[in-house]
C-alpha cells in the first residue's frame, strides 16, 4: 500500500515498489523511496496554488521524514550484522569497550614500567635517532606480546633493517652499517651457544601475515578464525570498518608466527571458501620497510615545540577523557558532558604524566620577554601581519622543552595508537599484524634559511607561522575535532522512547476478537480483556519487553553516532541533454594535431564551412557536395523522421518497402554516386 505523509504536502505518496529493494539498506517489507526528490520535481507532487512558503515548508518537512526512513531502513537492514552490534547494542557495545579498555590499561602499565627504567631519557624523537625509536616500539610489542626480560635484552643484539636509516645520510649510513655487521655477528654467536630457542626469542615482535581486500559485512569474526586458525601459527584476525562505497565490504587481516611458511598459507586460505560461498581473495601482506618517517625540521625549533606541546597536552586530556582513564568514577554522560562544553581537560586531568609537564606547559603560556628580546624575536611574531615575511631569527633548540614534548608524543602512541606528527589514529592496533608499526618524528632542520655569521642557523617567522596554522588545522581535522548530536537533532531523526517502544509492543499483541474475547498473538492464548494480556505479557514475558527496550536504545545509540554508516547517496540522473546541444556537439569543428594528416577534401569542405564556426543545422541543410559519407547517412536518418512526422503510419510503412537504393535516389537524386551507401 501507497505510504502518505502526514501534515501539509498530503498529496505525495512514496512509490510502491517492494522489488527494488537493495541489501545494503532496504528494509524488507517497506517501500523503495529512491532517490530524494529535487524541489522542483517535489512541486510537480503539489498543488497548483501552493504558496512558496507552504512549499518549502512541506519540502522540509519531506527532507525530514525521508532520511528518518531511510536511517530506519539502514538500521533494520544491518541491525543482525555482528559488526554493527558491536558498535551500538548496549550489551555488546559494552563488552567491546571492556576489552578495548582492558588493552589500553596493559599499555599503559608498559609504558609506566619503561619510563620508570629510564628507557626515554635518552631517546629523542628525531630522525638521527631512528634506530633507538625502533627498538624502544619493538619493545613494547615484545611486552605486549608477553615476553620476558630476555625477550627484550635479544632486542639488542638484533640488527635492524629499516629504509628510515638510510634518511640519516650516507655517512651515518655506513657507520650503522659496520655497527649492524658486529650486531649480526654477535647475534649469530649467540645463536649457535643457545640454539633454536634463543632465535625464537627474537621473533615476539616480528609477525607474517596475509591481507584480505573484500570481505562481506555479514561474515563473523569467529567464522574468519575458524578458517584462519587451520593454518599453524596463527596469532589473530583484524576486520576493518565497513566501507559504504564498497557495499559495505570489510578488510582483513590474519597474523601468523614469524617462522611459518606464510606462502602456502595464503596458497591454503584461497582453496577455502568462506561459508562455501565466499572466496576470500588472500595475498600477502608486506611488512613495512620505513617504520621512522621524518616531518619538517622545523618542529625542533622552540616556538613550534611550544605550540606542538600545548597541542600535544590537550590530545592527552582528550583521549583520556573519551576513554575513561583517569577518570573511571565518571560516568560517560558526565565525561561527555565535559568534553562537549569545553571544559579544560588539561587542567582537571588526573594524569600523571600531564602533571609532570605542567610547569613546562606554564613556562609556554608565559614566555620570557627579555630572553625575546635578546634573541630578537618579538611577541606573537608568528601571528601578527606586521613583521616583515623575510624576518630571519635564530633557531633556538630547547632540550627540556623537547623531551617533555617527545614524553606526551610516546604517550600517545603507545597507549592510544595515535601518531602526533602524523596526524594518524590506528583503531583497534592490538589485532594488526603490526602493534605498534610506524611513527613520524622530527627530520632535518631546512637549510634555505641559511646561517647568520656566527654560524648559527636562521629560520622564518612567515614559514614557522604557516608550518603551526598548517599542524594544527590538520591536527583539528583528524583528531581533536568534536562532533556532538544534540537532542533536538536525535528528536527530528526519530529517536526512540523505551517506555513507549513497550507500550506499542503490547497494543500490538493485544487484539480483540469478539465482545469479551482479546487474543495475545505472541503466545496464541485468549484472554477475557486487554488488562489480562498486559500482565501476561508483563509477567511470562518479561524477556521480550527488555528486548524491546534495548532495540530502542540501540537505535537511539546508532543516532547518537556523528560518524554513524549509512547508504550513500543516490543522486538523480542529470537531464538529457538538448537536441540542439547535441547536433551542435556533433557537428563542431574538432580540433586536430598538426602531425595528422587531413582526408583529402576536406580543406576544400572546411574552407567553404568557415573557420572555427558551428554548425547549428543539420547536414542536409549544406551543399551535397561537402557531405561526408558519414553526415550523408545522418541525412538520410533525419528525412526518415520528417517521413515518420508527416505520413500516416499505413503509407509510411509502404513508402519503407522500397529498398535503401531507391529511398536514396528519391530523396536526394541529384547526389554523386562516390557517397551512396
Amino acid at each position: 500500500m501507497p505510504v502518505f505523509f502526514s501534515g501539509v504536502f498530503t498529496n505525495f505518496v512514496f512509490s510502491n515498489n517492494s522489488s527494488s529493494e537493495s541489501d545494503n539498506g532496504d528494509a524488507k517489507n517497506d517501500d523503495y523511496s529512491g532517490p530524494m526528490l529535487t524541489f522542483k520535481k517535489f512541486l510537480m507532487t503539489q498543488d497548483d496554488d501552493i504558496s512558496d512558503s507552504a512549499a518549502l515548508a512541506a519540502y522540509n518537512e519531506y527532507k525530514q521524514e525521508y532520511k528518518r526512513r531511510e536511517l530506519q531502513r539502514f538500521f533494520d537492514a544491518h541491525k543482525t550484522e555482528e559488526w554493527f552490534r558491536h558498535k551500538y547494542h548496549p550489551d555488546e557495545s559494552a563488552t567491546v569497550r571492556d576489552a578495548h579498555m582492558a588493552e589500553i590499561k596493559k599499555r599503559l602499565e608498559i609504558f609506566n614500567e619503561l619510563k620508570a627504567k629510564g628507557c626515554f631519557d635518552d631517546v629523542t624523537l628525531d630522525l638521527q635517532h631512528a634506530r633507538e625509536i625502533i627498538r624502544l616500539m619493538d619493545t613494547l610489542v615484545v611486552k605486549l606480546e608477553g615476553g620476558s626480560e630476555e625477550d627484550v635484552e635479544a632486542l639488542k643484539n638484533e640488527k635492524i633493517e629499516d629504509d628510515s636509516l638510510f634518511d640519516l645520510g650516507e655517512k651515518k649510513s655506513d657507520e650503522d652499517n659496520g655497527a649492524d655487521k658486529d650486531e649480526a655477528r654477535g647475534s649469530e654467536s649467540e645463536a649457535n651457544e643457545d640454539g633454536q630457542q634463543k632465535r625464537k626469542k627474537t621473533l615476539l615482535h616480528k609477525t607474517s601475515s596475509v591481507f584480505m581486500r573484500n570481505v562481506p559485512a555479514t561474515v563473523k569474526i569467529a567464522d574468519l578464525e575458524a578458517i584462519c586458525s587451520r593454518s599453524p601459527g596463527f596469532l589473530r584476525v583484524a576486520l576493518s570498518e565497513p566501507h559504504a562505497d564498497r557495499s559495505f565490504s570489510r578488510r582483513a587481516w590474519a597474523t601468523y608466527k614469524r617462522d611459518v611458511n606464510i606462502k602456502e598459507i595464503c596458497w591454503t586460505l584461497n582453496q577455502t571458501k568462506l561459508n562455501d560461498s565466499t572466496d576470500l581473495s588472500v595475498i600477502l601482506n608486506r611488512d613495512l620497510t620505513r617504520r621512522i618517517r621524518g616531518i619538517s625540521g622545523v618542529s625542533c625549533h622552540q616556538q613550534v615545540a611550544q605550540n606542538d606541546i600545548k597541542q600535544a597536552a590537550k590530545l592527552v586530556a582528550l583521549m583520556d577523557k573519551k576513554i575513561g582513564l583517569f577518570c573511571e568514577d565518571e560516568p560517560k554522560e558526565e565525561r561527555d558532558k565535559d568534553i562537549f562544553t569545553g571544559v579544560d581537560l588539561v587542567a582537571t586531568s588526573k594524569n600523571p604524566l600531564l602533571k609532570q609537564v605542567r610547569p613546562v606547559l606554564r613556562e609556554c603560556d608565559e614566555p620570557s620577554a627579555e630572553e625575546e628580546e635578546m634573541l630578537g624575536i618579538s611577541r606573537g611574531a608568528a601571528a601578527t601581519t606586521t613583521a616583515p615575511a623575510d624576518e630571519k631569527v635564530p633557531f633556538v633548540r630547547d632540550e627540556s622543552l623537547l623531551h617533555a614534548l617527545d614524553l606526551l608524543i610516546l604517550y600517545l602512541r603507545m597507549v592510544h595508537s595515535i601518531d602526533f606528527y602524523g596526524h594518524i589514529e590506528y583503531p583497534n592496533e592490538d589485532a594488526m599484524p603490526n602493534r605498534c608499526g610506524m611513527l613520524h618524528v622530527r627530520g632535518v632542520l631546512p637549510t634555505q634559511f641559511g646561517t647568520a655569521e656566527d654560524g648559527t642557523k636562521l629560520v622564518s617567522t612567515k614559514f614557522n607561522a604557516d608550518f603551526i596554522s598548517g599542524f594544527n588545522q590538520r591536527l583539528d581535522t583528524s583528531l581533536m575535532q568534536v562532533s556532538y548530536v544534540t537532542p533536538d537533532e536525535m528528536e527530528k531523526m526519530g529517536k526512540k522512547d523505551g517506555d513507549k517502544e513497550v507500550e506499542a509492543f503490547i497494543q500490538a499483541n493485544t487484539v480483540e476478537l469478539s465482545q469479551d474475547k482479546w487474543l495475545c498473538p505472541l503466545s496464541g492464548k485468549k484472554f477475557k480483556g486487554p488488562d489480562f494480556i498486559r500482565k501476561h505479557l508483563t509477567s511470562k514475558h518479561e524477556e521480550k519487553l527488555k528486548e524491546v527496550r534495548e532495540e530502542a536504545t540501540f537505535y537511539n545509540n546508532y543516532l547518537a553516532d556523528p560518524a554513524r554508516p549509512q547508504n550513500v547517496e543516490v543522486k538523480p540522473a542529470p537531464a538529457p541533454a538538448r537536441d540542439d546541444d547535441r547536433r551542435d556537439d556533433r557537428y563542431a569543428k574538432t580540433a586536430r594535431p598538426s602531425n595528422v594528416r587531413k582526408p583529402e577534401g576536406q580543406h576544400e569542405r572546411n574552407a567553404q564551412v568557415g573557420s572555427g564556426h558551428l554548425i547549428s543545422s543539420c547536414p542536409s541543410m549544406l551543399p551535397l557536395s561537402l557531405l561526408t559519407r558519414e553526415e550523408y547517412l545522418v541525412s538520410v536518418a533525419i528525412h526518415r523522421e520528417m517521413c515518420i512526422a508527416l505520413c500516416s503510419f499505413r503509407r509510411f510503412e509502404s513508402a519503407f518497402k522500397i529498398n535503401q537504393t531507391a529511398l536514396c535516389d528519391e530523396l536526394c537524386p541529384f547526389l554523386p554516386p562516390t557517397c551512396k551507401p
